[in-house]
């Protein structure tokens, strides 16, 4: 019996814009590291966070907070900030704080009346693998790029969703636990990057 070949693998003909650095998402993934609600709502407590967040390994701090907290973060100038918003609104309002890249769900980067990425960078953000198909279709379509949001994800399952989350699209990871997700970005992309035609 002849094995048949495996599925081809999705390489976004995209490439990122972040802080003005230009990232080939055909050979790279990047590692957003979350940073949490700050326990007594301080913007100090955010930029120690973000400050750990970057030295664990993230290419990105995820500051998904409101824009008081937010922009600190960005004008700190340390490192891109990234934020997961729900709305075009949001997203607007995440941009004039500072964010470099916001995370948009399929649905309301599909309902855009312009190309998403007209008004800075932009990434389609799923939260579980059974939507994947419908979102890369939607970051296909616009020419953006495709995120995984696997901050809630817990070990080992965490490791072999975001392992079949990049396999299947995602060029960014959003997580809670830097150091992991930086593991599998760096394998899955030397995995990939053998399999390119």
């Amino acid at each position: 019996m002849i094995a048949s070949p495996p599925p081809p693998v999705p390489y976004p003909a995209t490439a990122l814009v972040v802080a003005g650095r230009r990232v080939d998402l055909t050979v790279r993934v990047l590692v957003a590291g979350v940073v949490p609600p700050p326990r007594f709502g301080r913007e100090g407590e955010v930029l120690a966070t973000a400050k750990a967040v970057r030295d664990a390994g993230a290419d990105l701090v995820d500051v998904s907070l409101p824009a008081r907290l937010l922009g600190p973060v960005a004008r700190a100038g340390a490192m891109a900030v990234c934020a997961r918003v729900a709305t075009a609104a949001a997203a607007a309002e995440a941009r004039r704080a500072g964010a470099a890249l916001v995370l948009v769900p399929a649905g309301e980067a599909a309902g855009a009346s312009e190309p998403a990425g007209a008004a800075g960078a932009v990434a389609v953000v799923v939260d579980d693998l059974g939507a994947l198909p419908a979102a890369r279709a939607v970051a296909d379509r616009l020419g953006l790029a495709l995120a995984v949001d696997a901050a809630r994800w817990h070990g080992p399952e965490a490791v072999g969703r975001e392992a079949a989350a990049i396999a299947g699209g995602c060029r960014l990871v959003r997580t809670a636990d830097v150091r992991r997700s930086r593991r599998v970005a760096e394998t899955m992309a030397a995995v990939l990057g053998a399999r390119r035609p």
